[in-house]
């Protein structure tokens, strides 16, 4: 796998954690609960980045093949399936939990594929990294791994969450010859929100009212939403997907530390060792000088 590409996962995974502050902001200044923040990203996403591509003329709809709507509707439904039973579980389940659960199940359900379907087992090196960020999320989430009232039914949404996010890595190992991953966020988003929007206006949608707000979901859906997919589904083109789930891990550290740095959240002894070993696992799984740019 190429340096800049595995860059490239790392930023989405910086700027995913991100998200958890911006958008519990977003939130409380609106008063929207989870599954709405989730649509206002997708959508804000979707539309800024369509709107963008317009504006520059790369909108180029009649070039668009069959295979590209293709990988388009799947990506975008994979993606609005991820946000909606991530977001459930977490009220069911409680943060900690449904994050443990829903995250680090990625890369196992991918190890999973890619044993049954294409008989490839990951590395040695791989598996070491997955078992160090696993429990470096443990030791991060801390005492938040309580479970809420609803916790058996919210594990098994945090699961559904997982498998959702590992089809998304899995789907896009492969690029489709003339859809870049800027196109590919803008059109799936659009898409995702479409299928999302409908189930989080359920009764109503809290709208922004005033320059905060609108700040606010500018930044959740463009600097930080937008941003992140356009560089993770860059980084697939040579990162494993197994490699790439296990990166992804480093969201809830980006998360804890912003919580602690904003929010004033504490962050404790074990959170600091636990987030050391989620860096260790990085630094582990990085492009060595005798490895091949792409190995999917």
């Amino acid at each position: 796998m190429r340096r800049l590409d595995f860059l490239f996962v790392v930023a989405a995974a910086v700027l995913w954690g991100g998200g958890g502050v911006v958008g519990t902001l977003f939130g409380d200044h609106i008063g929207a609960a989870p599954l709405e923040i989730a649509a206002w990203r997708m959508s804000i996403a979707g539309v800024g980045i369509l709107v963008s591509l317009a504006a520059t003329r790369h909108l180029n709809l009649l070039s668009t093949t069959r295979a590209m709507w293709q990988r388009i509707l799947v990506t975008g439904a994979l993606t609005a399936a991820f946000e909606a039973a991530f977001f459930t579980a977490i009220s069911l389940a409680g943060v900690g939990l449904a994050t443990l659960v829903g995250i680090a199940s990625a890369p196992m359900f991918v190890a999973t594929f890619d044993a049954v379907s294409l008989r490839a087992m990951p590395a040695r090196r791989s598996l070491v990294a997955l078992v160090l960020a696993a429990a470096g999320l443990a030791l991060v989430m801390g005492g938040s791994l309580v479970g809420g009232p609803h916790a058996a039914v919210g594990t098994l949404i945090a699961l559904g969450a997982g498998v959702a996010f590992a089809a998304i890595t899995i789907v896009n190992r492969a690029p489709v010859p003339g859809l870049g991953p800027v196109p590919l966020t803008g059109w799936s988003f659009a898409c995702g929100a479409v299928l999302l929007v409908p189930f989080a206006a359920i009764g109503s949608l809290a709208v922004p009212r005033d320059a905060t707000g609108w700040g606010l979901a500018l930044a959740l859906g463009l600097g930080i939403t937008a941003l992140a997919y356009v560089a993770f589904l860059a980084g697939l083109r040579t990162v494993p997907p197994f490699v790439a789930t296990i990166v992804s891990l480093l969201e809830p550290l980006v998360a804890a530390l912003l919580g602690a740095l904003v929010l004033a959240e504490r962050l404790g002894p074990t959170a600091v060792v636990g987030g050391g070993m989620l860096v260790g696992a990085v630094i582990l799984l990085r492009p060595q000088r005798d490895e091949p740019e792409s190995i999917h």
